[in-house]
């Protein structure tokens, strides 16, 4: 959240219903994820290599689009939003190269 922002705690984090997700290459990454997280709740994603965990937190702050939905503080995750998404959807990744020159 932003400095000074009051966050609805009535109001899941985020809540992800149904997410598929399959790369051009044909490699199918997410199937049928569901799951919420509530304000103020910790989460770890686990799993080996090629799990989708990577796959999975693009989605939230809108790198990825799959079908199914994503909720980040009741607002969903969609093209017409993505400012306000990435506004409180942080995202580090592991390697920095990837990060900054990623095609």
């Amino acid at each position: 959240m932003l400095e000074g922002q009051r966050v609805d705690v009535t109001v899941d984090a985020i809540v992800v219903e149904g997410l598929s997700y399959r790369y051009p290459d044909g490699t199918q990454a997410l199937v049928n994820v569901s799951f919420r997280v509530g304000v103020g709740e910790s989460v770890g994603i686990i799993g080996p290599n090629g799990a989708g965990k990577t796959t999975l937190l693009l989605h939230l702050n809108g790198i990825l689009h799959g079908d199914g939905k994503v909720f980040i503080f009741g607002e969903e995750v969609n093209r017409n939003n993505l400012p306000s998404i990435r506004r409180r959807v942080g995202l580090v990744f592991q390697d920095p190269d990837d990060q900054l020159f990623m095609p």
